[in-house]
């Protein structure tokens, strides 16, 4: 695994469009060629956790992206979990408000493809 930086990356870290469809497709290259049994090809992320992480990490200068399954035996329950990161660290929790009880700081409404896979016909990194 490469640690290096990508050079398509811009300072706000966008990457071209032709980018984000190659690395779309060498990752179901990948999935094609592997003997496992993982089959999600992309993840929708709902604004409300955008907005969840925005909020109540303020000063997160990244998020950090693991994929987990709901259900141990089964590929199609898998998850993005997306933590705040502060300082290099994971944000795993934020202080409760008024003395109260800690909040989880890390966002897990997100779903994968397949099951929840485009729709609607318009063009996706996989068209």
């Amino acid at each position: 695994m490469s640690n290096s930086t990508n050079s398509n990356e811009s300072v706000d870290g966008t990457i071209p469009l032709a980018t984000a469809k190659a690395w779309a497709a060498n990752w179901r290259t990948y999935l094609a060629s592997s003997e496992q049994v993982f089959v999600g090809r992309s993840f929708l992320i709902p604004i409300v956790s955008i907005q969840t992480l925005l909020t109540a990490s303020a000063n997160a200068e990244a998020v950090r992206a693991y994929i987990g399954l709901e259900d141990e035996t089964d590929p199609l329950t898998a998850k993005l979990i997306l933590v705040p990161v502060i300082n290099g660290e994971e944000v795993h929790t934020i202080p409760g408000e008024n003395g109260g009880e800690d909040k989880s700081a890390t966002v897990d409404l997100v779903n994968s493809c397949p099951p929840f896979c485009p729709t609607g016909g318009g063009p996706t990194l996989e068209s």
